[in-house]
């Protein structure tokens, strides 16, 4: 059972997580206002639901990739967190992946990795993008997001 440590959550988090726990999800917050909390305790929650699952959480930088991974050090017990983007070679990703828990990457590199089957979605519990605004026609936010949709738990 993953927890939470040194966090307490705001009424109104607790009010939006309560609806990402039953709905596909957009939040929109002003920045600051604890967007990437309400997805932490959301992927706390599908962890311990479903503890085989893993979840992922797609930012479109490297920067933001790490703000994500630092949070969840920070504010949960989970050790099995992984920053995965391009600097990191393919077939290490696809190791590293195996072992992950949480895994924050770029979008790009989980499409690439999608399209050269080195993982699978199949047992994502909860997929998380970062600057949603983005996912547009062909952008590799929308590609995961359908590959989460056709494979994913469910």
């Amino acid at each position: 059972m993953f927890n939470l440590v040194d966090f307490t959550p705001r009424e109104y988090q607790l009010n939006i997580l309560e609806t990402c726990k039953k709905n596909n999800t957009l939040v929109v917050l002003p920045t600051g206002t604890g967007k990437t909390a309400i997805a932490l305790l959301l992927g706390l929650e599908m962890l311990n639901k479903f503890p085989e699952s893993k979840i992922l959480l797609i930012s479109p930088t490297k920067p933001l990739c790490q703000q994500h991974v630092n949070t969840f050090k920070q504010f949960t017990d989970i050790k099995e967190i992984l920053l995965l983007t391009g600097i990191i070679s393919a077939n290490k990703r696809a190791d590293l992946w195996k072992e992950a828990k949480v895994i924050v990457a770029t979008p790009q590199t989980i499409q690439s990795d999608l399209l050269n089957s080195r993982i699978s979605l199949e047992n994502v519990s909860m997929l998380c993008i970062d600057e949603a605004h983005r996912s547009r026609q062909n952008f590799a936010n929308t590609k995961v997001t359908q590959n989460y949709f056709e494979n994913a738990i469910n």
